[in-house]
């Protein structure tokens, strides 16, 4: 079974990423280019650190509406989390949304741009010897590669 309906309470190792889907598509940023973030100009789906005082349901809702603008309201389930090979410590879980409140508006202080992405639009190869989605002129790669082959193989996408 691909979606889990429970996940972690979160902690310190902890992160959570809102996947938006609608019609066969997600919604994808690209990270605005910050010194210091190891994850600077990447593209991602919108999320980020847990926080003290809240469930990692929680975080993904905070983390989407701070980057994107919107609420996520009606949750599908979670994907089993991942970890970046950059900070295996960490643990990731992707929160899969199939509703929302509000138009998604990107907050430019984290989000450079926004695009709503299906499987056409997708083309599997390697970048600087990593496997990679191509969308456009988005490199897609690493974690949220993985995620997104996730997302495939299970039908979202």
């Amino acid at each position: 079974m691909c979606l889990e309906k429970t996940w972690p309470r979160g902690g310190p190792d902890w992160a959570a990423v809102g996947v938006l889907v609608s019609g066969g598509r997600v919604l994808m940023i690209r990270r605005v280019e910050r010194e210091g973030d190891p994850w600077s100009g990447q593209v991602a789906f919108p999320g980020g650190r847990w926080k003290p005082g809240e469930d990692l349901l929680g975080t993904a809702v905070r983390e989407v509406e701070e980057e994107v603008g919107v609420r996520p309201e009606e949750l599908m389930g979670v994907l089993p989390p991942p970890s970046p090979r950059n900070a295996p410590w960490l643990k990731v879980v992707p929160f899969l949304f199939r509703r929302w409140s509000g138009e998604v508006r990107p907050n430019p202080t984290e989000v450079r741009e926004v695009r709503w992405v299906s499987r056409e639009e997708l083309t599997e190869g390697e970048w600087v010897g990593r496997e990679a989605f191509f969308a456009g002129s988005w490199v897609i790669w690493g974690l949220t590669f993985r995620i997104l082959k996730t997302l495939i193989q299970c039908g979202f996408l």
